[in-house]
């Protein structure tokens, strides 16, 4: 039995049907496509192997040409906080990171002057306006006018199961955190984002996606012990799959002057201003598909990292919090919708509306005008399916799993 216990242990993941990231398929080639190239690599902390390496050490450790690493939103150690500008900086083996959220969010022809493969390999979270899919598309636009190789190592969608849901972006409202023509829950990978940005605008780009191994769009990603053993949080308030589940439920709120729960220990997962009566809210909800609705009251606290002077800090904050009971019965963006009817019918006055950052974060003005006009959730929400039909189409075409 010890003997059998010692073989499970080393077994390949792909013995038991673990899943394997496109990383992890790369270096089983022990990286066969990257030799004798000169490489620029897009990756953070989130950026490693079942074994729990960094894709930056297996590039040396493997003797490839890594000549420099790119680094998104929050810095290669996510470590800062969300919109914080990002200086460049020298990683500890050496490696020059150029930092793709400070002086520019595109990488220049001056940088990929002596690169011939841009690899990317970051975890996403399944929702539009989370900036690294920005990134990834802005780097693809660089490669292509540069004639670039750009390799996309594929990655889970955290929150597979729950459908696409939301509006499509209008591209008149296209920004940094909308550029990717997607619902606001996309329900893809970072290699189907990239395969649809391919075939919708960059044509001529060289675009190869390492795909997974053993991936399931039926299970939520920390259901795959694989995965769940070397999780890395993929930004400093984004801590587990239930926040990833509840982000779309709450990110919006981020266009208006109340809290997500930045400063306190549930960002993205409670919400909540002075003004607001928690108990009338949650009544006003009533209830709601895979959570429960508990009216809480907190007080945001500057935190090193994660949330550099929020909302209301130290200020008495009354509001709901979400807490999932049912996963796969969580409709993210129909709580999204109930919670901004109900919080403007309660408080018409007091909430007030950052009209241009709302509407890039919602990919679109229609739905705040619709919220605005009094519409119902069941309104809302059928214009929403509607303005998703021909990417349901286009869907169907692209998925890779």
């Amino acid at each position: 039995m010890k003997y059998l216990a010692l073989v499970l242990a080393f077994a390949p993941a792909v013995l038991f049907g673990q899943l394997r990231t496109g990383l992890d398929v790369l270096m089983a080639s022990d990286f066969a496509m990257l030799k004798h190239k000169r490489l620029a690599l897009i990756a953070n902390s989130t950026s490693v192997s079942s074994t729990g390496k960094s894709s930056t050490a297996l590039f040396q450790k493997h003797r490839l040409d890594l000549r420099l690493v790119f680094a998104p939103e929050h810095g290669f150690q996510i470590l800062d906080e969300a919109g914080k500008k990002i200086s460049d900086g020298v990683l500890a083996n050496g490696l020059k990171v150029i930092s793709l959220y400070g002086k520019t969010k595109k990488p220049t022809p001056e940088m990929l002057a002596d690169i011939d493969t841009i690899v990317f390999d970051i975890q996403d979270i399944g929702t539009r306006c989370y900036t690294y899919i920005s990134t990834m598309h802005l780097a693809m636009q660089a490669a292509e006018a540069c004639q670039k190789e750009f390799i996309v190592l594929d990655r889970p969608n955290p929150i597979a199961p729950i459908e696409a849901d939301g509006m499509m972006l209008d591209t008149a409202f296209s920004s940094f955190v909308g550029l990717a023509r997607v619902p606001f829950i996309h329900s893809l990978t970072v290699g189907e984002i990239a395969t649809l940005i391919k075939h919708e605008e960059l044509p001529s780009l060289n675009l190869t996606v390492v795909k997974m191994e053993n991936y399931s769009r039926e299970k939520f990603a920390d259901e795959d012990s694989a995965w769940a053993s070397r999780f890395v949080p993929p930004s400093p308030n984004i801590q587990s799959v239930n926040a990833m589940i509840l982000y779309p439920a709450t990110v919006l709120l981020e266009g208006t002057n109340v809290s997500e729960g930045r400063g306190t220990d549930f960002p993205f997962e409670q919400i909540g201003a002075p003004f607001i009566d928690g108990e009338r809210l949650k009544r006003e909800l009533g209830a709601q598909s895979g959570v429960e609705v508990v009216a809480v009251s907190f007080v945001p606290k500057s935190q090193k990292g994660k949330s550099a002077s929020p909302k209301f800090e130290s200020e008495k904050c009354n509001g709901v919090r979400f807490k999932i009971t049912e996963r796969e019965k969580v409709k993210p963006f129909e709580l999204a919708v109930a919670l901004l009817i109900a919080l403007n019918k309660l408080y018409p006055k007091s909430l007030v509306w950052n009209d241009d950052f709302f509407d890039k974060l919602a990919g679109t003005n229609r739905l705040r005008q619709m919220i605005l006009r009094g519409e119902s959730r069941e309104a809302i929400l059928n214009a929403a399916k509607a303005t998703r039909l021909n990417f349901e189409r286009k869907r169907k075409e692209i998925l890779l799993y």
